[in-house]
């Protein structure tokens, strides 16, 4: 059976990809969609080079109002006044069907209530029979909607038939059309959505009719065959408009390789099932440097596993500078090493920075793509292809570890004026021993590339029976002498903040926005007070348990310093996980206040509104986006579920890909092209993103880190060396890029058009709560 070629043109949108695989999974895989921006080309003359490669053109939804032009739809516009284009079969989405609409003479209007990421009835007209692009669809069928704008039709749009309609608040709503006499086809709801039924029909129809006039009316298949033949290099340069190249070749020969084999010491300890406080008493033991990943709070499907990566002296520390564009690498606590070198160094300009009393100091000039290729390329000669199932398994048995914060994510520029901000955005340590934890089976592991794990940690586990007996003895509130200057936004600056919000999605220009706050905590110690980061930890996991919680000190040089990065995190929200073939991710959105009056059942009624299940739906179709980008086979494996925690109760849902291990990618591509995180940014991604850093949060966090997340809303985890990842979202944490002098914490909630003023600012302080509480 011969290909059936797809041009999608894409608008930026954050469920391209959806619609992307839904094309391809039709005619028994035999289509192939080749995936452009709406400015891919310049001009429709430029485009018209290349349509004879095709037998339709699919155009998908995005933000912006056609209205506005090519500032928001790029040649859209245009597109549907070019003679060339009135042959070729269209099928356009959301925003495409009003490009095209508007093109008839129809206007674009702004909808009384927006519907954005809600389930409507559509119904079938006469003439979405007659036109075949409903052939074998019931007469009323749910689909999803996201849209501010919509099509508004007059006695001068006769050309414009109408196929599907919708009612509401709004009134009769047009939902699908075809122009006459021509083979265009267009639909306002969102087939791709994993709430849209008949999504596949649709797509199938349309295929078939652009069949039928390519074949017997129109006769472009002649004209594809000679483009075909003349020009195949043309379209696959074409097919290359959307890079998507893989961090390194996985299959191919790394070279250079440090493989080193990996033991494994093993210790069965049934009375430590389920007890999650196994590990917070065995760190308690380990005076040395750790990393921790620990289950504080143990549950079905996350906490299973707790993580002590143990750093040393042969251990690389990769740290990157992202408004620098530079990247430092050394050992850790290099004896030679001082701050004052490192800061040297960043102020030169030479690749290769070095101090004569060191020689270990490596300064990278590069951006933030060129430091994920790089670490991508010294984690490729170390992983290891494990035979050994029990090895293959393990969670971690070393490799990076550390945070990846938010601005190292897609989209979000840097501030190259900004040349002191040593802040990192990216802080790696590669790690050769650690201690694992199965809390299901009750079993501890002891790990080490290279055999040569610490004696200590060994001698502490052949003891384990003197001290896992113990009580474990963390207070659950700070010293009382202790006082804190607590700086947060202004409330009337949030408030401006959500009404520019609610602006822009009225508009059109965004579906969902994650608006956040950061909150400056300093404690004021007494003369001779101290505050050490490790008892605040303490602290935290006393009053806020969670299935990530995790404590990451980098006092990765031998000098006390004061401009070391801490973490410390109760999150409750993994952002993905992967294995040798399966990525998984759990996003959370909708949060409820656990109380005295409030249970379960309540909190499940309430989780369940239009709203939450708006924040909801979008976020899993965004992230659904993210994974099909990759991946061909994505499934929504858990819709919506409430989970307790110890102070609240959140929306949870589980999405999950397959088939990575005959892909090309890893799972650090994944992650890559994920961040950031869906759940704390918003739909469409690239737009709201922007939005956030330029001119939302600026305002609101003017007293705070302007623009700037940092820490907060990216990710923390690791990547093993047998292939394993698992990275959770700084959300419900605290971070210190001053050796704990200053702290600050960041909460924030998705604003729909559904939300309120008052009912947003609930939920923001209920999430600062959960961190802030330790200091109160």
């Amino acid at each position: 059976m011969s290909l059936f070629h797809v041009l999608f043109i894409d608008s930026y949108d954050s469920f391209c990809f959806n619609v992307q695989r839904l094309l391809e999974q039709q005619l028994n895989g035999t289509v192939e969609v080749t995936t452009i921006r709406n400015d891919s080309f310049q001009t429709v003359g430029e485009l018209n080079q290349v349509l004879p490669f095709f037998d339709a053109v699919v155009i998908g939804p995005g933000p912006g109002n056609p209205k506005n032009g090519a500032q928001d739809v790029g040649i859209l516009n245009d597109l549907f006044h070019d003679k060339e284009m009135i042959t070729v079969p269209i099928l356009g989405i959301c925003l495409g069907m009003q490009a095209m609409c508007l093109a008839q003479g129809c206007d674009v209007e702004q909808l009384d209530t927006i519907k954005h990421g809600q389930v409507y009835e559509m119904l079938v007209t006469p003439e979405g029979y007659t036109s075949r692009l409903f052939d074998d669809c019931p007469p009323t069928f749910k689909s999803t909607r996201y849209h501010s704008l919509h099509v508004v039709t007059s006695n001068k749009t006769t050309d414009v038939i109408p196929l599907v309609t919708t009612k509401d608040e709004n009134g009769q709503l047009l939902m699908g059309v075809q122009i006459k006499e021509r083979p265009w086809f267009a639909v306002q709801y969102h087939p791709e959505s994993c709430c849209s039924i008949k999504g596949d029909l649709l797509i199938q129809n349309f295929i078939k009719l652009a069949q039928h006039w390519n074949q017997d009316i129109t006769g472009r298949y002649s004209q594809k065959i000679q483009a075909t033949l003349n020009g195949i290099d043309k379209l696959k340069s074409l097919q290359r408009a959307i890079d998507r190249t893989p961090l390194f070749n996985k299959f191919a020969s790394p070279g250079t390789s440090e493989k080193m084999s990996i033991f494994t010491k093993k210790y069965q300890i049934p009375n430590i099932i389920n007890d999650a406080q196994f590990t917070l008493k065995l760190v308690d033991q380990i005076h040395q440097d750790k990393f921790i990943f620990a289950s504080s709070s143990l549950s079905a499907n996350r906490g299973e596993w707790s993580i002590i990566a143990l750093p040393d002296s042969s251990s690389l520390v990769y740290t990157h500078f992202n408004d620098l564009e530079k990247t430092t690498i050394h050992k850790w606590q290099d004896p030679n090493l001082k701050y004052d070198h490192i800061k040297t160094a960043l102020n030169g300009d030479d690749d290769l920075a070095t101090n004569e009393n060191n020689t270990s100091l490596k300064i990278i000039s590069e951006d933030k793509e060129g430091f994920w290729k790089n670490i991508s390329n010294d984690m490729k000669g170390k992983l290891i292809d494990e035979k050994n199932e029990e090895l293959k398994n393990l969670p971690f048995i070393g490799g990076l570890v550390g945070i990846l914060g938010y601005e190292m994510g897609s989209y979000i520029s840097n501030d190259k004026t900004n040349t002191t901000n040593l802040k990192p955005d990216a802080k790696l340590v590669f790690i050769n021993n650690c201690i694992l934890v199965n809390h299901v089976d009750g079993v501890v592991y002891l790990v080490s590339r290279g055999e040569c794990f610490p004696e200590e940690i060994i001698n502490i586990m052949e003891n384990n029976e003197a001290w896992e007996r113990e009580s474990l003895n963390w207070k659950s509130t700070l010293p009382s002498d202790i006082k804190y200057d607590i700086v947060m936004s202004k409330p009337e600056k949030y408030s401006e903040a959500f009404n520019m919000c609610q602006d822009y999605m009225h508009k059109g220009d965004s579906y969902e926005i994650c608006l956040t706050t950061q909150t400056t905590v300093t404690p004021k110690l007494p003369s001779n007070g101290a505050l050490s980061t490790w008892r605040i930890f303490q602290t935290l996991v006393q009053r806020n348990p969670a299935p990530f919680t995790s404590y990451l000190e980098f006092n990765d040089l031998v000098e006390r310093y004061d401009e070391e990065l801490c973490l410390i995190s109760s999150s409750p929200e993994r952002f993905l996980k992967w294995d040798q073939d399966i990525c998984e991710l759990r996003p959370i959105k909708g949060t409820v206040k656990k109380t005295d009056e409030m249970n379960l059942e309540k909190a499940t009624k309430i989780l369940k509104t239009p709203k939450e299940f708006g924040e909801n739906l979008m976020i899993l179709d965004l992230i659904r986006n993210d994974l099909y980008e990759l991946l061909p086979n994505v499934k929504v494996d858990e819709f919506m579920s409430v989970e307790e925690y110890k102070t609240v109760y959140q929306l949870v849902s589980v999405v999950r890909a397959t088939g990575m291990s005959q892909s090309c990618y890893t799972g650090m591509d994944i992650l890559k092209h994920s961040l950031p995180p869906g759940s704390m940014t918003g739909a469409p991604k690239k737009i709201t993103v922007e939005m956030l850093q330029h001119e939302i949060e600026p305002m609101v966090n003017e007293m705070t880190c302007g623009g700037r997340r940092g820490v907060y809303s990216g990710v923390t985890g690791y990547w093993s060396l047998n292939g394993r990842g698992d990275w959770s979202v700084n959300i419900r944490c605290m971070y210190s890029y001053d050796s704990g002098t200053n702290w600050h914490l960041g909460a924030g909630g998705a604003i729909t058009v559904l939300s309120t003023l008052e009912g947003e600012r609930e939920e923001m302080f209920t999430k600062l709560e959960t961190a802030l509480q330790v200091f109160q």
